[in-house]
């Protein structure tokens, strides 16, 4: 499967996931921030699949996008969702937004980085990468 294709994948996976969370969390007044341990899982996972059969940096890369989504696309999908958040945010300004989607791509580019580690511990990386 070609990097690309992944990437597209990872989009809808992303999107989709916060779409579904913020639907459970309105509907059965969850907190919507217990759903960030299932957001790390994901990137890990990424970091795998992305570092699968075509090198590690993939594994980076895919964690990063993964994250970079779900800091843009995602969160204005789960905000005209509307989940269950207690106390109520605030409106954000711009300097605000940009430090929360610059944290959560580092913090998903640090848990792909996990996931392709896995990925090359097990050998299912290319050989020509670190």
């Amino acid at each position: 499967m070609s990097f690309k294709t992944k990437v597209l994948i990872t989009l809808l996976v992303i999107v989709g996931f916060d779409a579904i969370a913020s639907l459970l969390s309105r509907s059965f007044q969850f907190e919507y921030a217990n759903f960030v341990w299932l957001s790390f899982l994901i990137y890990v996972a990424l970091g795998f699949w992305g570092a699968f059969r075509q090198g590690f940096v993939y594994g980076m890369l895919l964690g990063a996008i993964a994250g970079f989504v779900d800091g843009t696309f995602g969160w204005f999908v789960s905000r005209m969702i509307g989940p269950f958040i207690q106390p109520k945010l605030p409106s954000l300004g711009l300097v605000l937004v940009v430090v929360t989607i610059a944290t959560v791509t580092v913090l998903a580019l640090a848990f792909g980085f996990l996931g392709a580690v896995v990925c090359k511990l097990l050998g299912q990386t290319r050989t020509a990468d670190a």
